[in-house]
């Protein structure tokens, strides 16, 4: 059965990768034999044997048949590129800033710089990097430009993180000061 809903009966031979070879079911002019026929596998949906058995045929990824956005590009073209799809598409963990947030508010100011750095500079795992097609990873160029922007917006929300905790800080520190003052 072919991918548009015809049948087409005959019996098959081999089974390619590309394509299939079959024979026709009806025989040539006069009583000679059929000639070998050949189909493109991307036509066949289905193949339905004498003794019941089925063949399902699944069309081909098309991503193999797209080709690469950074095709045409120069190293340096497709650095860019990664450092632009990284600005669109990659978010910190909400994590990188309430983590430094808290590092600061708890220690006083102290301990935000510490857990702030360390989260930081820890860099995104390949995972965590959301790029709008992941096969694009596989350029180096582009991987390094990513990577490299996603790190520093991780290090925006961590520093993020570490100014607004000074500036609860200070608040607390105010209300505290005022609280003191009035009940003397």
């Amino acid at each position: 059965m072919l991918t548009n809903g015809d049948e087409l009966p005959g019996r098959v031979l081999a089974i390619l990768p590309g394509y299939i070879r079959y024979l026709a079911a009806s025989p040539g002019p006069a009583g000679t034999a059929p000639d070998t026929l050949q189909l493109a596998t991307a036509q066949v949906f289905l193949i339905r044997y004498v003794n019941g058995t089925k063949d399902v045929f699944r069309p081909a990824a098309a991503a193999s048949e797209a080709a690469s956005p950074l095709l045409g590009l120069s190293t340096e073209q497709r650095y860019e590129r990664g450092r632009q799809d990284s600005r669109r598409y990659y978010q910190p963990a909400k994590g990188v800033f309430w983590g430094t947030f808290a590092g600061t508010v708890a220690t006083g100011g102290y301990g935000g710089p510490v857990v702030g750095g360390a989260i930081a500079l820890t860099p995104p795992s390949r995972s965590n990097l959301n790029a709008p097609e992941t096969t694009l990873l596989n350029d180096p160029a582009y991987y390094k430009g990513y990577r490299q922007q996603a790190q520093n917006r991780k290090l925006g929300k961590a520093a993020a993180g570490f100014g607004v905790g000074l500036g609860a800080l200070a608040t607390i520190g105010v209300i505290i000061f005022i609280a003191v003052v009035n009940s003397l």
